[in-house]
């Protein structure tokens, strides 16, 4: 109705749904996360709805893993809800990433709108939850990578929240990298909606002094929670604790994979879903997804300050992809692989 309705009285809002029966829950809480995400997020206004919201369940403070080395820890979280689907990325990039020497904790959890979540395929794949930031930095130590699920680490919000929403909302703007106990060195998240601006600065309002935040428009109009292969990327950085600009540039050379479309076909299910990633880690899979998942390990090796360019990333991506390594590397050691 065009109301002014100030971010303290969402965050009250917010508060209050906790008492709700369902369903008058379910469509109170959809409807006030619907409006604000409709007129369009701000970042007063999901940073209040944010606090409301991790306040549901007591939790201690994140933890910092990392700052020994020459090259930093960087913990990797997505939106999902991007209404689109595609093989899992982020997850495997993160392993890619982690074979040829960078240091990743992902952040993830099971599907809702995907055929395959975070959580699913790091079962399927048979690597362990690290729960606590001892445990994080174990796998980290022994592997270069570990994972954390989101709902073990908010199960009061998980049970009016999860699995309700498919498209983004509010809390698609940082709850990931928020619910994780740990903290990296650098945050870099994923966002399957255009105002990467507002994730950057909430994140930066939460103490996240590092963060690179990025989002693909496809030729379709979806938007995907990490880099396409087409389209425009939208990025925004935070740097010493400031949020800069906006940046929207032409995904170009640095993507280019000749004839590969730019999402490749989304799998039938769960099962399916799993084993393209296993045969991808194991040196097969499908061109589109080797190119898309090299793509964004090529941006995590670049942040990470192992390739000085997407294009010599991506190159060290797609050698460990294809040669299998992925599979024989740290990355598996002690876990029993797929």
């Amino acid at each position: 109705m065009g109301d002014d309705v100030r971010p303290a009285e969402l965050g009250a809002a917010c508060d209050a749904i906790r008492d709700l029966p369902a369903p008058t829950r379910d469509v109170v809480f959809g409807s006030i996360l619907t409006a604000v995400t409709v007129r369009g997020p701000v970042a007063d206004e999901v940073e209040a709805l944010l606090r409301s919201a991790l306040a549901m369940d007591a939790r201690a403070a994140q933890e910092h893993v990392g700052g020994e080395g020459p090259h930093p820890v960087l913990l990797l979280a997505g939106s999902g809800k991007k209404g689109f689907r595609t093989p899992n990325i982020s997850t495997p990039a993160a392993l890619v990433a982690a074979a040829v020497g960078a240091r990743v904790i992902k952040v993830g959890s099971a599907a809702t709108s995907s055929a395959l979540g975070s959580r699913d395929l790091v079962r399927a794949l048979g690597l362990r939850e690290a729960r606590t930031a001892d445990e994080v930095r174990a796998d980290m130590a022994a592997r270069r990578f570990a994972f954390v699920a989101v709902e073990p680490e908010i199960p009061a919000l998980d049970s009016v929240y999860g699995g309700r929403f498919h498209a983004p909302n509010p809390f698609s703007f940082g709850l990931a990298p928020l619910a994780s106990p740990v903290r990296g060195d650098v945050t870099v998240f994923g966002l399957a909606h255009p105002r990467v601006d507002v994730a950057a600065e909430v994140l930066r309002r939460f103490g996240m002094g590092e963060v690179e935040v990025v989002s693909t428009r496809l030729p379709s109009g979806h938007y995907l929670d990490e880099i396409g292969l087409a389209g425009d990327l939208h990025a925004c950085a935070v740097r010493g604790g400031a949020a800069g600009p906006v940046e929207v540039r032409a995904l170009g050379t640095e993507v280019a994979v000749g004839a590969v479309e730019a999402a490749p076909a989304a799998p039938c299910g769960p099962a399916e879903a799993a084993d393209r990633t296993a045969e991808l880690l194991a040196g097969g899979g499908l061109e589109g997804h080797r190119a898309l998942v090299a793509v964004n390990s090529a941006f995590l090796l670049v942040r990470a300050g192992l390739a000085d360019t997407l294009v010599e990333g991506r190159e060290l991506a797609e050698d460990a992809l294809r040669s299998g390594s992925v599979l024989k590397s740290e990355a598996f050691a002690a876990t029993g692989g797929v």
